[in-house]
């Protein structure tokens, strides 16, 4: 299952109403025998929206403080490559 990115940025939002929801949404899965997957995209477009400024809609974190998330997830979830099979096997 490939996780969306709008997914994984509420883990890093403690006061988003619906974090505990994705939490607990991501473990039930976990829990099912779901094997959860990001690919190199999510990580980009989370950078983007991560260090983008609080005023323009991003959550404002330092480019460190995103590093250290990217490895927390690429750690917590398979990270596959980008390839040309990704495509059909989402659509």
């Amino acid at each position: 299952m490939l996780l969306d990115t709008s997914t994984l940025l509420r883990t890093l939002q403690p006061l988003h109403p619906q974090r505990e929801a994705t939490r607990a949404a991501i473990k039930a899965l976990t829990a099912q025998g779901r094997e959860l997957h990001i690919v190199p995209q999510n990580l980009v477009e989370l950078w983007v929206v991560a260090t983008r400024p609080l005023e323009q809609n991003g959550l404002g974190m330092t480019p460190a403080a995103v590093a250290v998330e990217l490895t927390r997830l690429k750690n917590m979830f398979d990270l596959l490559p980008e390839t040309p099979a990704i495509y059909p096997v989402w659509e």
